[in-house]
């Protein structure tokens, strides 16, 4: 019988704990796990595009020495951003009834929802919601910074609904696939199909409205997209990182109409919440997890839920690696504590593109036209426009003085090479995560 992913995993493993230091060893694998095993590779998942570099660069070869010697027939390592396999939620019930091209995920529920003074509003309208489509409170608005809920709360709501008997349809989307797919539906000259699928559903859910700044024509398609959903009395429910109002960059009559149902915000969890959160991680992990070191945690990440429970999850690694106890030096190594946000500018992303791709901020300015320099240039300009304020004159000036009309087609080339190409669609999402949770949008 062939070897199971399982066991080439727990040997690799193995042999990598020895072979490296082990704070090494959680930072870069805790949220490390194995898909599957082939004749060739074990295909390992990795939580984003900066963790899969980071891998190949480091460990590549001293992996694949090992997966040689412990692996029949000797393998090689293969790593897959979690979103790029169709397999993104092993557990995820398939439904004829949901329509939407992302998955859900079915770990985001009600249940495993800690909810605290600052989301229990939140999650009351989002249960109505869920309960009661498109009866409770329509359109739901949720707002909130990066990793405090939204999304879990929006996959919650269509998890609820397509776990019960009832015959409601449900589309899960961000605002930029929204943007993409309708980029790519004229492209095809097929927008009757996606407005068929986005104005037909019972229950629309979409995710990080903020992102439709100054996309003029996605923008209008959402407005009329919701006038049919609203006048036919569809459940609409929305998220963004600040509330209606502060929504720079989106026409005023839309920004009218989130305003119509519910407005609910959520903070950042207080330190008993953060400590609630801990504990209910710790035990759906079945973790035995001291409840100093969960107060430890919870005083040093103080502002995002996605960094507590990521922070947790670096310990527990540790904890399992039988190193010893986790004292306040290792939590320094495990977990460091939290600084005050530099502001994210279009310098910003300059500097945190060039070093990602291994380029200077002077290239990226330049007027090379080599092909890892224009891609990295592209990269930053997208994000520059889809993170900061920018105009596209703005842009050309701080990108070496270029036309507008450059900066526009860069900006337009990458949208359209993202919706074909999975891989570099995950690549730009893991840096637009990375820059938010390191900047102060």
């Amino acid at each position: 019988m062939g070897q199971s992913v399982g066991s080439v995993w727990e040997k690799l493993k193995r042999r990598l704990i020895e072979e490296i230091p082990p704070t090494s060893f959680v930072g870069w694998f805790s949220e490390v796990r194995p898909l599957k095993v082939t004749d060739e590779h074990l295909v390992l998942e990795v939580p984003s595009t900066f963790v899969k570099i980071g891998i190949e660069r480091r460990f590549r070869t001293l992996i694949d020495k090992i997966l040689s010697e412990v692996s029949s027939p000797p393998r090689k390592l293969k790593l897959v951003v979690r979103g790029d396999e169709a397999n993104t939620f092993p557990g995820v019930v398939t439904s004829p009834r949901y329509l939407g091209n992302l998955p859900l995920n079915p770990d985001y529920t009600f249940d495993t929802f800690v909810r605290g003074k600052n989301s229990q509003f939140a999650f009351a309208a989002a249960q109505l919601v869920a309960q009661s489509p498109a009866r409770a409170y329509n359109p739901l608005f949720i707002y909130g910074k990066v990793g405090l809920g939204k999304t879990h709360l929006l996959h919650a709501i269509g998890n609820y609904i397509l776990s019960n008997p009832n015959s409601l349809t449900v589309v899960y989307t961000t605002s930029e696939r929204f943007a993409n797919e309708l980029i790519n539906a004229i492209g095809r000259n097929a927008t009757d199909q996606f407005r068929s699928k986005y104005r037909n559903v019972d229950v629309l859910l979409i995710d990080d409205v903020h992102f439709l700044k100054n996309k003029e024509a996605t923008q209008e398609e959402l407005f009329h997209t919701f006038n049919e959903l609203y006048g036919n009395g569809k459940q609409i429910v929305l998220s963004s990182d600040r509330p209606p109002e502060e929504l720079h960059g989106l026409q005023d009559r839309l920004v009218s109409r989130f305003r119509w149902g519910l407005v609910a915000d959520i903070q950042p969890p207080d330190l008993e919440t953060r400590i609630a959160i801990l504990r209910e991680k710790a035990r759906r992990q079945n973790a035995q997890v001291d409840d100093s070191v969960l107060e430890l945690i919870a005083t040093r990440v103080t502002t995002n839920v996605r960094d507590l429970e990521g922070a947790l999850i670096r310990v527990i690694a540790y904890t399992e690696l039988g190193q010893g106890p986790v004292t306040p030096e290792i939590l320094d190594e495990l977990v460091p504590k939290e600084i005050s946000k530099q502001r994210l500018t279009v310098e910003v992303i300059k500097q945190e593109v060039a070093e990602r791709y291994g380029l200077t901020v002077e290239e990226l300015e330049g007027p090379s036209r080599r092909k890892d320099i224009a891609h990295a240039r592209q990269v930053a300009i997208y994000l520059a426009r889809e993170l900061t304020s920018s105009s596209f004159p703005a842009l050309g000036a701080a990108f070496g003085g270029r036309d507008h009309s450059t900066i526009m087609h860069a900006y337009q080339k990458l949208q359209e090479e993202m919706e074909t190409t999975p891989l570099l669609r995950s690549e730009i999402q893991s840096l637009k995560e990375d820059l938010l949770n390191k900047y102060a949008a």
